[in-house]
């Protein structure tokens, strides 16, 4: 899965960040009008809306490690994209009617948050696929994280009855979470390196297990604000030293 090292001239690189960069709105626009219509239309409950922004923000992400034409211009995405939209968030978190429209829990919670995503995934890319050669990881971390973030809330916040009092935010994480986090994160990694990727379910199955099993753990003993660092990061190593 080696790619080897990337030799490029400035136009060359340029124009592909910038490729990555449309690949990446192209994708986001249509989602935040779907999430516009289902926010208005369908009135979700809250965490349930959260979860659904989380989606677009991991699936966008992992998509544009998959369709970079170099690791290089993936991390010059991602870091542009982070430089570009803080500031418009900033300006716009001004506003009730924003805060409000994305369920901003605490103030200046969406700027953070996209800060942290938008770094890590840009040290994922460039470690994973860049110094190890792993694009799948990279791509598979993230979705690993994201899919298994997503069901520990929708499973934990409706139906999390065994609290843990472990790691930094004791109490408020449930077993039942925990457990969904594990699964959902173990099957979005199978699914993804068996049908996308072509690998066989058995070099698949130990990585995805221990990673799965990496992400869960660390995102229990996690802050919930830094979960977007620690996850990926746990998820990534376990199968950069189990999927060769």
């Amino acid at each position: 899965m080696k790619t080897g090292p990337v030799q490029l001239n400035e136009g060359d690189l340029i124009g592909q960040a910038l490729q990555c960069m449309s690949d990446l709105f192209w994708y986001i626009l249509p989602c935040l009008i779907a999430l516009l219509i289902i926010r208005f239309a369908l009135k979700p409950k809250q965490y349930v809306f959260r979860k659904l922004l989380h989606f677009v923000a991991f699936s966008c992400t992992s998509y544009s490690i998959l369709k970079a034409q170099s690791w290089l211009a993936a991390v010059i995405c991602f870091m542009a994209v982070s430089v570009l939209v803080y500031p418009v968030i900033a300006l716009a978190d001004r506003y009730e009617w924003f805060k409000k429209l994305l369920v901003e829990k605490e103030p200046g919670e969406i700027k953070l948050s996209l800060m942290l995503l938008f770094s890590t995934v840009a040290v994922i890319a460039a470690v994973g696929w860049g110094v190890f050669g792993n694009r799948p990881a990279s791509a598979a971390a993230v979705l690993m994280w994201g899919c298994g973030d997503a069901a520990a809330a929708l499973v934990g916040i409706p139906w999390g009855r065994h609290r843990l009092n472990v790691g930094f935010e004791r109490g408020k994480k449930s077993l039942e979470g925990t457990v969904a986090d594990f699964a959902v994160s173990f099957a979005s990694g199978m699914i993804f390196l068996c049908v996308y990727e072509g690998m066989s379910p058995e070099r698949v199955l130990l990585p995805a297990l221990l990673a799965a099993a990496a992400g869960a753990i660390v995102e229990l003993l996690s802050p919930s604000k830094y979960d977007t660092v620690t996850v990926p990061a746990a998820v990534l190593a376990a199968l950069l030293a189990l999927l060769r």
